[in-house]
């Protein structure tokens, strides 16, 4: 009679206890020789093969087991071991068993496959297409795997420097089909490489871009001594290295250069999905309160040659390198550290225009302030307004990338000269406020504009207090002329240097005239003309010499 052939689970069962204590020695095997030919017909394995499943499947049923295990139970010594590291690799590539890359240890760990331990059970064949070796095409994802298994490696001191630093350059030799790959190849030095596709895989891993990078931690798993992790952070901190140049990676606002966290900027993010089709959200916590250059049209405007030349030092100092450097060294010489700067003339010089511009040009964000609203009906309120203004101005600073600007906006009220005390409760209010203002400007740092219509009524205290004092006047003719062309493009280079002349106008009033001929055309679908332009122009001043009725208006 025919004995019926036992289950695949019990020849398992018995190579594996066979296999305990046998160093793998060929001739303990005998007692087994039919169910290690089960193993090997059922899943298509070398003799080597159906052992080393037999004991993984057996030891990790509860837990997933790594080489040690293996070792013990065949009671082997390590580098007798190796010789059969290559029937362990096949198992993997045949997606029998699996292999889990160890995070933050030295070693692998592998088990078998459930569908396979499925298959097992029921006794029954596994297709051919689950246990054929795939061939797989590499992808992008493999070398950020890569790379971080070999990070990992050299944080906790697995791989030498050297050995480390080869493997690396290795990877972008074997991955250098890959777009991403190749510009960083191009346009980067290795430890910017590293640092770069570190982030990247950072912020994969916590699902968004949002400052979970350590700079320090990411240098120093690259370098090899920490004279070079200072100077690259350095570098990186004074915007010095391509990382800055190529708008790759940005920092956060700490004061402490240990405790910098990094993130992608946009533009990183955006080569990331165009390149490689990874996509990441980037994180901008924009304040509501604050006016981002994004939000800030770009308007040309000219100066006289004395607003030129007061200006210059303010625009050298407006990038944020120059800015800090300045900063730095204002701080050495213990003096107030603080930008302040204050824009006085008449209504419509583009004073308030010029802090925009400059926000614009040097993309920070401003604080805008308008005076008027801090004058508060109910007495105590407006100290209070005043000072919370610097309170959020200072936390507006640690959140933001660059300094923000302070904007007081049509600042007269505060730094008008002060009344008496006591002649009444508001006046008392106005000067506690202007108190303040002073006390909270003393020792500012930041970058502060104040917009004033005043030239003769300035407080004496406030002279002191403001680094730069830059009066506005109206345009000369020859700018005027090429404002009146910017402004009215319909206007011949005669007409508008005649406007110039005939009148003295601000740049606001200008625009005022151009936007009446716009509402002209669009409201009333009337054609302008000059002869119109010239109307507008002689109406535009309470007291035109050419309009002498309305010179005088009273209430």
């Amino acid at each position: 009679m025919k004995t019926e052939q036992q289950t695949i689970l019990k020849a398992i069962e018995k190579i594996h206890n066979c296999a305990k204590g046998s160093k793998l020695e060929r001739e303990k095997f005998h007692v087994v020789e039919n169910e290690i030919k089960q193993l090997n017909i059922y899943f298509e394995l070398s003799t080597n093969e159906s052992i080393i499943l037999a004991s993984i499947i057996s030891l990790s049923i509860l837990e997933d087991i790594g080489l040690k295990d293996l070792i013990s139970y065949y009671d082997m010594e390590s580098l007798a071991f190796l010789s059969y590291y290559q029937d362990i690799q096949n198992l993997v590539d045949r997606n029998i068993i699996e292999k889990k890359n160890a995070h933050r240890s030295k070693v692998d760990e592998y088990s078998v496959k459930k569908h396979i331990v499925q298959y097992i059970l029921a006794d029954k064949a596994i297709p051919n297409e689950l246990i054929q070796i795939s061939i797989k095409e590499s992808s992008f994802q493999d070398f950020l795997d890569e790379m971080d298994k070999l990070s990992d490696m050299r944080d906790v001191n697995e791989i030498e420097y050297n050995q480390f630093f080869y493997e690396f350059k290795a990877l972008f030799e074997k991955y250098h089909n890959y777009k991403l790959v190749a510009f960083a190849a191009k346009n980067l030095e290795p430890i910017e490489s590293f640092v770069f596709f570190d982030v990247i895989i950072d912020a994969i891993a916590q699902g968004e871009n949002n400052f979970s990078s350590s700079l320090q931690s990411t240098v120093d798993d690259f370098t090899n001594s920490k004279r070079s992790s200072y100077n690259f952070i350095t570098d990186f901190i004074e915007g010095k290295t391509n990382l800055n140049r190529l708008n790759l990676v940005e920092k956060d606002n700490t004061n402490f250069s240990n405790r910098h966290k990094i993130q992608l900027t946009e533009k990183a993010i955006m080569m990331l999905n165009e390149m490689e089709g990874i996509k990441i959200g980037y994180i901008t916590s924009q304040n509501e309160k604050l006016i981002y250059p994004a939000k800030i049209p770009k308007i040309k405007l000219l100066y006289n040659n004395d607003e030129k030349m007061n200006l210059e030092p303010i625009i050298k100092s407006m990038p944020q390198s120059s800015f800090m450097q300045l900063q730095a060294k204002l701080a050495e010489k213990n003096m107030p550290k603080g930008l302040t700067t204050l824009l006085y003339g008449l209504p419509g010089t583009v004073k308030t225009e010029t802090v925009f511009q400059l926000a614009k040009r040097y993309n920070r964000p401003v604080y805008k302030v308008d005076i008027a609203e801090t004058k508060s009906m109910w007495f105590g309120e407006s100290q209070k307004l005043v000072k919370k203004i610097f309170t959020d101005y200072y936390k507006f600073q640690k959140q933001e990338k660059v300094c923000p600007i302070l904007l007081f906006n049509e600042a007269d009220a505060i730094i008008g000269k002060r009344k008496s005390a006591g002649s009444t409760s508001t006046s008392d209010t106005e000067n506690a406020i202007q108190n303040i203002l002073l006390e909270e400007m003393e020792n500012f740092e930041g970058i502060l504009f104040a917009t004033s219509n005043l030239v003769d009524n300035l407080d004496p205290a406030f002279e002191r207090r403001f680094l730069f004092k830059i009066k506005f006047d109206n345009p000369t003719i020859q700018n005027a002329a090429m404002i009146w062309k910017q402004k009215l493009s319909i206007l011949t280079k005669k007409e508008a240097l005649f406007l110039a002349s005939e009148f003295k106008f601000s740049g606001g009033e200008m625009e005022n005239i151009a936007r009446k001929c716009l509402m002209e055309e669009v409201v009333l679908g009337k054609r302008i003309d000059f002869e119109k332009i010239l109307f507008f122009c002689k109406n535009e001043k309470w007291n035109s010499k050419i309009n002498q009725k309305t010179s005088k208006i009273g209430f």
